[in-house]
């Protein structure tokens, strides 16, 4: 119970960074390179994490909202975003949105007023929130990976990804997690 605890705060967690300036968003260009993450020690992930095609026909992330329920064996397309930093830095975590949700600017190449596009700031929040599901990876044993996905399997940010596994915990506000078997980046 207090890992399945620990995995609802961090969902909270990256969910409330959807928030980010008084405007609901944030968006500094701090000059990191945002596309990789440190390597991860060799076996830190579990060698079937991260496929090459998926075992089924993913459906969006907001329609398997609508009906998930913890326990349900699920297959999901969305993109990697949601927040200036979707991934957590120490925990296999990331935020998707559905791929009906748009980059800022993505139907407008000329425009570039958004240096942080992944974090879908031209989109509502409570339409976000709605639209996300935070992902979450596990080793072999269960127990949490202290490591991020960033830039693991081609994980990056903005990157259109299908994940398989089972639904863990959909909250009355919406919040949701799934605990990934698989990771496609497409």
């Amino acid at each position: 119970m207090r890992h399945l605890t620990s995995l609802f705060l961090a969902s909270s967690v990256l969910l409330a960074a959807c928030g980010g300036d008084s405007d609901g968003h944030h968006h500094a260009d701090d000059g990191h390179d945002h596309a990789a993450g440190p390597a991860a020690p060799e076996g830190a992930f579990p060698a079937s994490l991260f496929a090459s095609a998926p075992t089924g026909e993913p459906i969006g992330v907001g329609a398997m909202k609508s009906t998930a329920k913890a326990g349900d064996r699920v297959i999901v397309v969305g993109r990697i975003g949601g927040s200036e930093d979707p991934f957590l830095a120490d925990r296999a975590m990331v935020t998707i949105a559905d791929p009906s949700v748009k980059l800022c600017g993505e139907d407008d190449p000329n425009d570039d007023h958004c240096p942080t596009p992944w974090d879908f700031c031209c989109e509502p929040r409570d339409h976000l929130r709605k639209m996300s599901v935070t992902i979450v990876a596990n080793a072999a044993d269960g127990g949490p990976i202290q490591h991020s996905l960033r830039g693991q399997g081609g994980l990056k940010l903005g990157a259109r990804v299908v994940v398989e596994g089972t639904v863990a915990s959909v909250g009355p506000d919406g919040a949701a997690m799934i605990n990934a078997e698989r990771i496609i980046a497409q």
